[in-house]
C-alpha cells in the first residue's frame, strides 16, 4: 500500500499563519481503474483544517498511485485555501521478509537500473521516431500498422489492424511530451471523437508523460473501447517483449 512517510506543512493564503498536518491522522480513499498491465490503485489521502489566526479553511489532497500492483508509480497534489511549505512525501509501504531483503533488494536495483536505460532512451527520441517505436510494439503484439503523414494525420499516428479471428482496427494517437507535460482530458475527448467517426473498434494514447485524473476516468468510462498508455507501460511493455 501507499503512505504519506512524514509531517507536513500548510501556509494559510489569507493570513500567512502556517499549521503542521501529521500524517498518521489522514484518512485516504482508493479508486482501481483497469491498466494494461494489470490494476492501478489510486490512494487519495483528503483533508480540510482551519486556520487558527483567521478561521479560513482549507482543503488538501494528496495522491499516490501504485501501478502495477506492488509498486509506487507517481504521485500529486492539491490545496485550495493555502499552499504546502514542503511537498507531503508520498512512497511504497514495502514490507520485506528479512531473510530475502538483499537478494529482493539487489533485484529491484537491477530492474531499477534498465527501467532508467530505457526510460533515458525514450525521452531521447524525437517525436516522429516515437511514433516509429511504439508502431514497433503493435507490430510485436501482431498488428499490422501504418503509420500517418507527420501533418495533417486527421488526429491519429497509427492505424493497427488484425484481419483474423475477426476484422479489428485501433487507431494511436503518441504523444511525445515532457514528463511535467500530462495528458489531459481534452486529448482523450478528440481522440475518441476521431474514432467514432472512423467506426474503429479502440483507440489507445500513448505518452512518454503521464495522464491527468481527469483524463484517465474519461477513458474508464468507456471500458475496452479506449486505453491509456504512459511512460511506465512502454517500460514494462519494452522489457517483456
Amino acid at each position: 500500500m501507499i503512505r504519506i512517510s512524514n509531517n507536513f506543512y500548510i501556509r494559510c493564503d489569507k493570513c500567512g499563519n502556517i499549521t503542521q498536518i501529521a500524517a498518521d491522522d489522514l484518512d485516504y480513499e482508493t479508486s482501481v481503474y483497469d491498466r494494461p498491465m494489470g490494476e492501478e490503485i489510486e490512494y487519495d489521502f483528503r483533508g480540510e483544517i482551519c486556520c487558527d489566526e483567521c478561521h479560513s479553511w482549507i482543503d488538501f489532497s494528496i495522491r499516490g498511485y501504485e501501478y502495477p500492483v506492488g509498486a509506487f508509480n507517481f504521485s500529486d497534489s492539491e490545496c485550495n485555501g493555502g499552499s504546502f511549505v514542503d511537498e507531503p512525501v508520498v512512497e511504497m509501504d514495502y514490507e520485506f521478509d528479512s531473510d530475502y531483503y538483499d537478494e529482493a533488494y539487489a533485484e529491484y536495483e537491477r530492474a531499477e537500473s534498465l527501467l532508467d536505460y530505457h526510460r533515458e532512451k525514450i525521452k531521447s527520441m524525437t517525436p516522429r521516431n516515437f511514433e516509429f517505436f511504439v508502431a514497433e510494439i503493435f507490430e510485436r503484439l501482431g498488428f499490422s500498422v501504418k503509420i500517418t503523414q507527420a501533418t495533417r494525420d486527421g488526429g491519429k499516428d497509427i492505424i493497427a489492424t488484425k484481419a483474423e479471428p475477426i476484422p479489428y482496427t485501433l487507431i494511436v494517437e503518441c504523444k511525445h511530451w515532457g514528463e511535467n507535460h500530462k495528458v489531459d482530458v481534452s486529448v482523450v475527448r478528440s481522440l475518441y471523437g476521431v474514432q467514432t467517426a472512423m467506426q474503429a473498434n479502440q483507440s489507445v494514447i500513448v505518452t512518454s508523460s503521464q495522464f491527468t485524473r481527469d483524463a484517465r476516468e474519461f477513458a474508464q468510462e468507456r471500458e475496452n473501447l479506449m486505453a491509456l498508455w504512459d511512460i511506465e507501460d512502454l517500460l514494462r511493455l519494452t522489457i517483456n517483449q
